[in-house]
């Protein structure tokens, strides 16, 4: 298009463009700014427009230095993907199906085929995914299920929600996850599943407990929650036990605008009692052979995270090179003894945290440190669950896992999300390299 003709163009557009961004600014539209030959006719507009002359001076100019990074920017993905959520959005809203609408089983049918399931359904949380996989199982009062001490509260807590009794196994030190070798000698007459967690984005080590689950019959829940897109053994996270359960809570790799949720199986009957328990167990409409729960994943959220699943493999291969980055400047900085980056065992690791063990007690100090320059980092997790108040009546005290207590006292979330560049990560490792000077 000619000079003349750009110009034209956007006079000519410039009235309908300027009633859009009006309300909604540059920025809320996936925008960075406009580039256009009147960037006076955009002032009164919450916009940044500037000439092409002003973008060349800007792209001149020296950037400024790092002075902060957050532990994760939500809306710095937003260009990306929000059209796309927004037309998902409005969809919704003219069809006026806001209760398991078509957006919900498009989403099911996506997830399942990504996570090499044969189905897939969406519930309302991750917490409630599973809620809803032990109920699923017929698991309740009197039941023992394994899992692991060291793991976000959902996990624990939805065993105890379901009237079962949570049995705890230490973790696996490289890892974190839970310690396979030691699941067998937890068994009982009671124990009726099992749920390893694939802590950080690392699935756990499945195939020696699919075997012993085999042999003692024995249901397989993987908390999947952290580790949308791992794989194991060129399997991925979902479908490596009779259920899987995966959250779209905002800050996950996969994340709606609010709570979600998706429970994944490869069981014709699991998967037909799982549809039944989410609408409080009913089925046909009103008649209740089950007494379920309002476990419906929102048709809205369905629709914001079916915007963003075409992104996740480019957005995992940016959370993947980000890894290596890290683990390139501990290593070059000669921190490696002292901040020691995760360990990949037979593994796709997805980094939905990208977590260090701190050497020496020195965790929490150099979480001060990373405060002081503004450098966003967490915890996950500062206290074992078999300590925690409201589980002390499992008869539990500290001591009993020390693999666990010892992760819970040195480990520390760095700054991974995807939209992360590497001068960001370069002022992390230097901020490092400063503490340990």
């Amino acid at each position: 298009m000619a000079g003349p003709e750009v110009k034209d163009t956007l006079q000519n557009s410039h009235t309908e463009f300027s009633e859009t961004l009006s309300s909604r600014g540059s920025r809320d539209n996936g925008l960075d700014g406009i580039l256009t030959t009147q960037p006076d006719r955009f002032s009164a507009l919450n916009v940044d427009a500037f000439t092409l002359d002003d973008l060349t001076e800007r792209l001149a100019q020296p950037a400024e230095p790092v002075s902060q990074v957050p532990l994760l920017d939500i809306p710095g993905s937003y260009h990306e993907w929000l059209n796309s959520a927004e037309n998902e959005l409005y969809d919704v809203i003219r069809s006026g199906k806001f209760i398991l609408g078509p957006q919900v089983r498009r989403l099911e049918e996506s997830i399942a085929q990504y996570c090499q399931c044969k189905h897939a359904v969406g519930v309302s949380s991750g917490t409630d995914a599973l809620v809803i996989a032990l109920m699923a199982a017929e698991i309740g009062p009197g039941d023992e299920v394994i899992t692991t001490p060291f793991t976000f509260f959902a996990t624990v807590g939805s065993i105890v929600r379901v009237g079962a009794t949570p049995v705890f196994v230490d973790i696996d030190p490289v890892t974190f996850n839970l310690d396979m070798s030691r699941v067998e000698d937890a068994i009982t007459e009671k124990t009726k599943a099992v749920i390893p967690v694939h802590l950080y984005g690392q699935c756990a080590d499945m195939a020696p407990l699919n075997t012993l689950a085999a042999e003692r019959n024995l249901v397989v829940i993987e908390d999947a929650a952290q580790a949308i897109g791992a794989e194991y053994k060129d399997r991925r996270a979902g479908s490596l036990g009779d259920m899987g359960c995966f959250s779209f809570f905002p800050t996950k790799n996969l994340g709606g605008f609010g709570d979600g949720g998706i429970v994944t199986t490869n069981s014709d009957a699991l998967h037909e009692r799982l549809q039944i328990l989410r609408v409080h167990g009913s089925h046909p409409k009103y008649y209740h052979k089950f007494i379920g729960g309002n476990f419906r994943l929102d048709t809205l959220q369905a629709g914001v995270v079916a915007a963003k699943l075409p992104y996740l493999d480019q957005w995992t291969a940016q959370r993947q090179e980000n890894a290596g980055r890290y683990r390139k400047g501990i290593a070059d900085a000669g921190l490696g003894d002292r901040v020691r980056p995760p360990v990949e065992v037979e593994s796709r690791h997805i980094y939905n945290q990208f977590v260090v063990r701190i050497a020496d007690g020195q965790r929490d100090a150099l979480r001060e440190h990373f405060k002081q320059k503004k450098i966003g980092c967490e915890v996950y997790y500062p206290l074992s669950l078999h300590e925690q108040e409201c589980f002390r009546a499992l008869g539990y005290k500290t001591g009993d896992f020390p693999e666990s207590e010892r992760a819970a006292g040195e480990t520390l979330a760095l700054p991974n999300s995807f939209e992360i560049t590497a001068e960001q990560q370069d002022y992390v490792i230097e901020a490092i390299q400063d503490f340990y000077s």
